[in-house]
C-alpha cells in the first residue's frame, strides 16, 4: 500500500455525503485535475507568530470543516504504513503543542472543544490494540496539561483499521459521532 492511497480513496468516498451534511471534507493526497481545487491541499499544524515552512510541525489528512462557521469538527491522520508508536504519537503531539491548522497555507480553520482528532491505524496483528488502548490513555491525560491553541482540541481516538471498507465504515461512524457531539 502507498502512502496516501487509502486516504484519497477515502476522501473521495466520503466528500459527497459529508457536503449534503453541510460540511467540506478538506483533505491532502488527492489529485489535481480530479479532486476539487477547493477541497484539495496541505493540511498543517504550526507554531509561532506567522505560518512559514519552518512552523509546519505536522501534515494531517483530513479535516472535516462546517460551511457555516469553518470550526473543524474531525481532524484526520491515517496511518497506512506504520503503527510504530513513535509515529503516532508525534503526529499527536505534533497537532497540539501548534497554534493552529492551515488549509492550504491560511490559518483559517478553527478547532477547540467542538473538535475531535481521529488517529486511524492501519494494524496487521490484533494484539496492537492494547498497546493503542494505552497510548490513546496516555495522550488524553498529556493533552490535559498543554496550554497550545490546539490543544483545547476536546479528545483524540485512536482507531485501527485492516482494509479500506474497513476504514471507510469507522470513519464514517467517527466522523458522523464528531458532529453529532458539536452541541456539547
Amino acid at each position: 500500500m502507498s502512502n496516501g492511497t487509502l486516504t484519497t480513496q477515502v476522501a473521495r468516498s466520503l466528500q459527497h455525503e459529508f457536503d449534503l451534511q453541510g460540511f467540506d471534507l478538506l483533505h491532502d493526497h488527492g489529485t489535481k485535475g480530479i479532486d476539487p481545487p477547493d477541497r484539495l491541499g496541505k493540511l498543517r499544524s504550526w507554531f509561532g507568530p506567522i505560518l512559514k515552512f519552518e512552523s509546519v510541525l505536522a501534515d494531517l489528512d483530513i479535516a472535516i470543516v462546517s460551511h457555516h462557521d469553518k470550526k473543524v469538527y474531525a481532524l484526520i491522520e491515517i496511518e497506512e504504513t506504520t503503527e510504530k508508536p513513535k509515529v503516532i504519537l508525534g503526529d499527536i503531539l505534533a497537532t497540539l503543542i501548534g497554534k493552529g491548522i492551515a488549509f492550504k497555507g491560511k490559518h483559517d480553520l478553527q478547532v477547540g472543544e467542538w473538535t475531535t482528532f481521529f488517529v486511524m491505524v492501519y494494524v496487521t496483528r490484533q494484539s496492537q490494540n492494547d498497546r493503542l488502548v494505552f497510548l490513546s490513555e496516555q495522550i488524553n491525560k498529556i493533552k490535559k496539561d498543554l496550554t497550545t491553541p490546539n490543544s483545547s482540541i476536546r479528545r483524540i481516538i485512536i482507531d485501527t483499521f485492516s482494509d479500506n471498507v474497513q476504514l471507510e465504515s469507522k470513519l464514517r461512524q467517527h466522523i458522523n459521532e464528531a458532529i453529532n457531539q458539536r452541541g456539547i
